[in-house]
């Protein structure tokens, strides 16, 4: 089984030589790559990643112009061959002990996403009060506005079949943190099968987050992402149907599988 594990970046010269030694560690199979999704990084990231990639060739370095998140992912997915594709997160917040098991889930899905917020995940690091409230709020935003079903659209830690990914990324147009929703909302409306599943998170310090700030930013976010499904939304068909307003009948379902 190929794995393509993408780590997106940007100026994470702190952080990025642990969670690619890491990862490097506990995924000692060929057929893995580590590619790592370099977003406009301005710091010694590049540096790093090229001095990992010379002692291992799997590593492989892709370094994009300011693209944001969302951004230097499609970039990155569109260049990636293996029968999975995962992303995680540069802080090294998802122990790869925890990717493997999504990846392992994956054999019987198309997506896999961790969760933080079901009562068997793991987080043994508080976050702030200002962060968790944010989060909390979002997560149920998106909820409501999307009717998606999901708990926790943006852990940074889910698995993707390739095919599915094909698929999946031409009608992407979030480019933002609000990437992860897109692609579970273009997911859900193409009939694929998402599953959760608890994980171990460990929360970094050092984050840029900024409650008020970036709430508004999430906000206008996903308004903007909205709008956009519901003037293009995505048909079962794989096509989207200009002009017809999108689906609002029952949720789709959503499969959790339990950790053990």
């Amino acid at each position: 089984m190929s794995l393509d594990i993408v780590i997106p970046a940007h100026n994470e010269e702190h952080r990025i030589g642990p969670t690619l030694g890491a990862y490097r560690a506990a995924f000692g199979e060929s057929d893995t790559r580590f590619v790592v999704a370099m977003d406009g990084c301005t710091d010694a990231t590049g540096i790093l990643v090229e001095l990992h990639a010379a002692s291992d060739e799997r590593v492989v370095p892709l370094s994009f112009p300011k693209l944001g998140k969302g951004g230097a992912l499609m970039e990155t997915f569109r260049r990636c061959d293996a029968e999975f594709v995962a992303f995680v997160d540069a802080d090294g917040a998802t122990p790869p002990a925890e990717l493997r098991r999504l990846v392992e889930g994956a054999r019987a899905a198309d997506v896999v996403i961790a969760t933080r917020r079901h009562p068997t995940a793991v987080t043994p690091s508080a976050r702030p009060l200002a962060r968790r409230m944010t989060s909390a709020g979002f997560a149920l935003g998106i909820r409501w506005l999307f009717r998606l079903p999901f708990s926790d659209t943006q852990c940074g830690a889910k698995v993707i079949r390739r095919e599915a990914l094909q698929r999946i990324v031409p009608f992407l147009s979030s480019r933002d943190f609000l990437f992860d929703v897109d692609l579970l909302l273009v997911a859900t409306r193409l009939g694929y099968k998402i599953v959760e599943v608890p994980t171990v998170w460990i929360d970094q310090p050092g984050s840029t987050v900024h409650a008020l700030h970036d709430g508004r930013r999430m906000l206008a976010s996903a308004l903007r992402l909205w709008l956009h499904h519901r003037v293009l939304p995505v048909t079962p068909s794989g096509m989207p149907a200009a002009g017809v307003p999108a689906a609002t009948g029952s949720r789709p379902e959503r499969e959790m599988v339990h950790a053990a």
